[in-house]
């Protein structure tokens, strides 16, 4: 069945399947919930006797009281002969069923409580493991403001209908438990009596569908006011720089004050339901029980008594009834987060990359990329028919100008992107054969666009690796040409760098990329124009790093900056997708084609 064509609980139910928590769990609170009804039904039933015997001073009419006079009989002779005491019995047994009505029902809670936290606590696991497998593609064409309002507030909204179960389940019980009291009073009257739950059914109704519709719109402007905010705040330069403080504030008030608006009028919608059943109940009950009595006189119907309880059990039902109706609120405002949690748990257009079974060992030839052709979401092809080779022990570079796909070359090679079978080989191997986890960990990537965690200098270097010595940290910090830089922070490598490493400058990000790559020991090292963007007494620092690096390893380099290749074994020319020209760099100085034309640019 289509996630569109399930229907509320059933997407409830499927979102527990996929965070693997069995319904099952379920049981002791229901049947707690339903032990605390039956007690609740058999107090509203001891309450008929009660009142009979305080007002006519006499219990002797219980022995003829079904159930209850069998009950009765097994007490000794003394206390069926005493009304005080039977009265003290009656009252006794009364205090004790609700006493533990309300253990019963607090138990119910607690379960409930602790199942739907748990749920809660599972269910964001699940979804941030989901977000992790994701391929990139996917996070190149949504926002990560959605996501984290996703993560943070609809997960909650979603599990919510969970931690109102109870209430709902203990609710219908409870019903059911009224019901069979009233028919015990007076079939007839409780006969008459139904059409108002009929009434109230319909007005609830009204309201929940127009709850579901609200809940849709504030799911929405919730995403909209989480990506506008992770937005603004991501690039405050750029808000700073053109002065548009107002013009965002505006634009988040807009929103904000949308959301606020539909939040207010579900909420007046909800906080309608309880009043107005109430005074449907009082008008409609006392319309039943005067025509009731009109129509069958007292002495057909119930005692007088049995009449009061009768009313206070229908005033009682109509808001355990309001309770089992307003669940479907319940269900209806977490709709529309329930549908963007389980649209995560689908997985259409979530772009995975998958690894396969063969453990990587380690580059013994050359890599190879075979008539490869790659394009994104768009039918314009990236990479058209790419064919070259990158050999072990060398540096390769690739250059060419902006938008000829040489970062897309890249990313394929970190398995950012899946590419088409048979396209890219390691020593002959289809790529996607091996396995991610012993690929990767043979490859190191220094990146234009450094990668930094609102942590440690320390953590940021070791980040994803385990048992780093603090002599093997000290060499790559020494190779990368950070140990100076090290020696003059306040805590050393304890320094926090703050969000996105903003208090290091662009050639200390780099250097910590560098190390980073060092401390991984990768053998084939990817370098993604590293040093572009920086003064020139800075990239002399961060070439020298580079050039230690690259020592020894598989080295691919995208240049910006031509003179950083003197040195590189082979030079791959890319633009517009297509490989124009390879070979030395003595071989395409002396061709003059299209990299002697770069090279002349540069020049001057």
């Amino acid at each position: 069945m289509a996630k569109s064509e399930r229907s509320a609980i059933g997407k409830l139910l499927f979102l527990l399947k996929n965070i693997h928590i069995h319904p099952a769990y379920l049981l002791i609170p229901l049947v707690c919930s339903l032990l605390a009804a039956a007690f609740e039904g058999m107090g509203m039933g001891l309450l008929i006797p009660i009142l009979n015997g305080f007002l006519n001073k006499s219990f002797s009419f219980a022995m003829d009281v079904p159930v209850l006079g069998k009950w009765v009989q097994m007490l000794p002779r003394s206390l069926q002969t005493n009304d005080r005491l039977l009265f003290m019995v009656f009252l006794g047994g009364f205090i004790t069923v609700y006493t533990l009505k309300d253990a019963l029902r607090f138990l119910a809670n607690a379960t409930m409580g602790y199942f739907s936290e748990r749920a809660l606590h599972h269910l964001r696991k699940s979804l941030f493991a989901r977000y992790l497998s994701f391929g990139k593609l996917f996070f190149d064409t949504t926002n990560v403001g959605h996501h984290s309002t996703l993560l943070l507030t609809f997960s909650q909204s979603a599990i919510y209908p969970l931690s109102a179960l109870d209430g709902f389940v203990g609710a219908l019980f409870s019903l059911v438990a009224y019901l069979v009291v009233l028919i015990g009073i007076s079939w007839k009257l409780t006969f008459v009596a139904l059409p108002l739950f009929v009434i109230l059914h319909f007005a609830i109704k009204f309201m929940i569908t127009r709850i579901k519709r609200l809940s849709r719109a504030i799911a929405e402007r919730g995403s909209e006011l989480g990506k506008k905010s992770i937005e603004i705040l991501s690039t405050i330069p750029l808000v700073k720089s053109y002065q548009t403080e107002r013009l965002e504030q505006g634009r988040f008030t807009q929103i904000s004050n949308q959301k606020a608006t539909f939040d207010f009028r579900v909420r007046v919608l909800q906080n309608m339901i309880l009043p107005l059943q109430e005074i449907i109940t009082l008008l409609v009950a006392s319309l039943v029980v005067i025509g009731a009595l009109y129509l069958f006189g007292r002495e057909q119907i119930a005692s007088g008594p049995a009449l009061l309880v009768y009313f206070y059990i229908i005033m009682n039902a109509s808001g355990k009834f309001g309770t089992v109706s307003g669940y479907r609120g319940v269900i209806a405002n977490a709709s529309g987060p329930l549908d963007a949690v389980l649209d995560i748990f689908d997985n259409e257009s979530k772009f995975f990359v998958r690894g396969g079974s063969t453990v990587f060992s380690g580059l013994s030839q050359a890599i190879t990329f075979k008539g490869l052709t790659f394009g994104y979401l768009t039918k314009r092809d990236v990479l058209k028919d790419i064919t070259c080779s990158m050999q072990r022990g060398k540096m390769t570079a690739v250059v060419g100008p902006t938008g000829g796909g040489k970062s897309t070359l890249i990313s394929l090679l970190m398995r950012y992107y899946d590419c088409p079978p048979a396209s890219l080989l390691i020593d002959g191997t289809d790529i996607r054969e091996f396995s991610l986890e012993s690929y990767l960990h043979r490859v190191a990537l220094v990146s234009q666009e450094t990668l930094l965690l609102h942590d440690t200098l320390r953590n940021n270097i070791t980040y994803g690796l385990t048992d780093v010595s603090e002599e093997r940290l000290q060499e790559v910090i020494a190779r990368a040409r950070l140990k100076d830089f090290i020696e003059h922070l306040p805590q050393g490598l304890d320094t926090l760098i703050g969000d996105r490493g903003v208090m290091l400058s662009g050639g200390e990000k780099q250097r910590v990329s560098i190390a980073r790559a060092l401390l991984k020991e990768a053998e084939i090292l990817i370098l993604d124009e590293a040093t572009s963007s920086l003064d020139s007494k800075t990239e002399a620092l961060i070439q020298e790093a580079i050039d230690d690096a690259v020592s020894g390893r598989t080295s691919i380099v995208i240049a910006h900056r031509l003179s950083t290749i003197k040195h590189a074994d082979k030079i791959i020319v890319l633009e517009e997708g297509r490989i124009l020209e390879e070979g030395t760099l003595k071989d395409l100085l002396e061709k003059k084609g299209a990299f002697f034309a770069l090279w002349e640019q540069q020049r001057f």
